[in-house]
């Protein structure tokens, strides 16, 4: 048994999507998030800056004793994935082609996935490779968008406005003209507007990859004998890398309990 906390990061408030999984699945874990809000979003930032980004935090976190790293942000786990996995054995990416191979595989029934997600995640050449050569050998149609409007909507705590309203209609429209009938959320900042997305698209299955990151971070802890032995419900504490006055309120929001106010740290 481990009674270490488990670290998780992300470039801002989208990663509590995957924190939200990991307490549902381990509720007697203690955890410990960091928000990179200084440097949010990650998605527009080049290769080599998404890559110091994420091995900053991840350093940070190692250096809270943390026994798994969770990297709840994809754009970090696709650009940075050698660089953390060649310095941290103790951590989990979160997987965006294995979701949409699955989906390749069991095909849909339109033959059409769409994969909404950040510039960096899109351009990423290994990501690209993977998946469109699934696509080619089953004959499907894989239709991408970037979704960079979609970060700030939710650092702004702008779910439920005229102006979320109309960047889901500019980014959903043309993916729907393309007979897309499943959708992948290629960022978990998305995660926060699943409901909305679903409302605009009611026809549109989607999928969001954070849970089962979450579930593999569970896997590997429990095939590892590092669960805690504890029988009480564990803490979550929060830091950020810059002051963000919509942070608690969001995660409270989406966590679903009074969550403490995080602490600044330069990282």
């Amino acid at each position: 048994m481990d009674s270490r906390p488990i670290g998780v990061f992300d470039s801002g408030i989208g990663g509590t999507s995957v924190l939200k999984h990991l307490i549902r699945l381990m509720p007697n874990e203690d955890y410990i998030y960091l928000g990179d809000t200084k440097n949010v979003p990650y998605g527009t930032k080049t290769k080599e800056e998404i890559i110091e980004y994420s091995l900053k935090c991840a350093e940070f976190l190692s250096s809270k004793n943390v026994k798994q790293i969770v990297v709840a942000c994809n754009t970090a786990s696709n650009t940075a994935k050698d660089q953390l996995l060649g310095k941290y054995l103790n951590i989990q990416l979160v997987d965006l082609v294995k979701p949409i191979v699955e989906l390749v595989l069991n095909s849909s029934k339109n033959h059409t996935i769409g994969v909404i997600a950040t510039e960096a995640t899109l351009r990423n050449i290994d990501f690209k490779q993977k998946i469109e050569k699934s696509a080619i050998t089953k004959q499907i149609t894989i239709v991408k968008k970037a979704g960079p409007k979609f970060v700030s909507l939710v650092e702004n705590n702008e779910l439920d406005t005229p102006r979320a309203k109309g960047i889901i209609e500019e980014y959903m429209s043309p993916m729907l003209n393309e007979n897309m009938d499943v959708l992948v959320l290629g960022c978990t900042h998305y995660q926060f507007l699943k409901e909305q997305i679903s409302a605009f698209a009611p026809n549109v299955h989607i999928i969001d990859p954070s849970e089962m990151t979450a579930q593999e971070a569970a896997d590997k802890i429990t095939s590892s004998g590092f669960n805690n032995s504890n029988q009480v419900k564990g803490n979550v504490e929060f830091f950020v890398t810059k002051e963000s006055e919509e942070f608690n309120k969001l995660a409270s929001s989406l966590l679903g309990f009074p969550c403490p106010k995080p602490e600044i740290v330069a990282i």
